[in-house]
């Protein structure tokens, strides 16, 4: 197992049925794996006032945590979808043009 690159960063884009415990739920799931979120933003959706998006950022996950981040935050009972990306910090992209 590779050990975890502190230059990327997972991005999660959480979207779920705006309900007063929705954004607690979700960052719930981040807790009990042990990760604090470097951000967390929520809003409603401008189109659909009743979905919620809430988009949080960690860096420095092992191998293979997002993918069980991602499979546990579907199983929320608010959430109706999980998006997942990965980029590298700002900082590191700077790094390798130079």
């Amino acid at each position: 197992m590779s050990p975890p690159n502190p230059q990327r960063v997972d991005c999660f884009s959480v979207f779920a049925v705006a309900d007063p415990t929705a954004l607690l739920r979700v960052l719930e799931v981040f807790s009990l794996f042990g990760v604090i979120p470097e951000r967390c933003h929520s809003c409603r959706l401008e189109a659909d006032q009743d979905q919620l998006v809430i988009d949080v950022q960690a860096t420095g996950l092992p191998p293979g945590r997002a993918a069980q981040l991602v499979r546990r935050l579907d199983r929320v009972i608010t959430v109706t979808q999980v998006l997942h990306s990965e980029r590298l910090r700002a900082a590191t992209l700077e790094a390798r043009a130079a």
